[in-house]
């Protein structure tokens, strides 16, 4: 996806003004992320945007690396780790396609960042996107927003880590990520079908388990009747009133 496609790719109720002369605080949808901003701030990031194309394994950046940078993920699944003490790493977070990663008002990345296959990606200068925001208080609500969401996902996984059994964890990690593939749906649904762009062995590493006990948990939920594996990056929830029940109702 190019520049132009990413960023005015918008919903038809604001993509009809991106060519229209309506005065600077009409407040649009800036691109995929959803990033909602005034026309004039729209205008001014697209002015200063770029593209990245990332392979499968490439680091967007490195832990303690100096921010440089706002992304806008376009297309593709990565994943945040964090380098711990004894030389091991800890997935800390998967973004998808359509999401911020940004670390405004700081001077250093508190993570490193990793494709886990072909990312197309925006980026936008950070002292640049910084100074946009400051005289956008829609922007800057809409970013920190984002924000906060990540906050709560990553307050999430430290209750997943810190006291779940494993087959919640899993079954939480499952509805996790339908909700965030499938936002728009506010009620469960059956045979919902979503994409695993991460390997086993992440999902372990981030859950805090085994390869094989995740194995194991996505074996017992097929023969329960809760998935099919059609294939080895793609679920189909069958149920997910059981698959919540087995969660402990975290999601609540």
């Amino acid at each position: 996806m190019d520049i132009i496609t990413a960023i005015n790719t918008e919903p038809a109720s604001t993509h009809r003004y991106l060519n229209s002369d309506h005065q600077n605080n009409d407040i649009r949808q800036f691109g995929v992320a959803g990033l909602m901003a005034t026309a004039h701030s729209c205008n001014c990031m697209r002015d200063i945007a770029s593209s990245r194309n990332l392979a499968a394994g490439e680091t967007l950046f490195w832990e303690d690396d100096t921010v440089q940078y706002t992304y806008l993920l376009i297309d593709g699944a990565m994943k945040a780790y964090k380098l711990l003490p004894n030389g091991r790493s800890q997935i800390t977070r998967f973004m998808t396609a359509g999401e911020i990663i940004t670390s405004p008002l700081i001077d250093n990345y508190s993570y490193s960042a990793e494709a886990l296959g072909d990312c197309s990606i925006l980026q936008l200068p950070q002292k640049r996107f910084d100074k946009i925001m400051a005289k956008d208080s829609v922007l800057m609500k809409s970013v920190f927003g984002k924000l906060s969401i990540e906050l709560q996902q990553a307050q999430k996984q430290s209750l997943l880590l810190g006291r779940m059994p494993a087959i919640e964890r899993v079954s939480n990690f499952l509805l996790d990520i339908a909700q965030r593939q499938n936002p728009q749906i506010t009620e469960f649904e059956a045979d919902l079908l979503i994409t695993l762009p991460m390997a086993r062995a992440d999902i372990a590493d981030y859950l805090g388990l085994t390869i094989e006990t995740v194995s194991r948990a996505f074996s017992k939920f097929r023969r329960d009747g809760l998935i099919d594996l059609p294939r080895p990056n793609l679920v189909r929830l069958r149920d997910q009133t059981r698959l919540l029940a087995q969660s402990n109702s975290l999601a609540n």
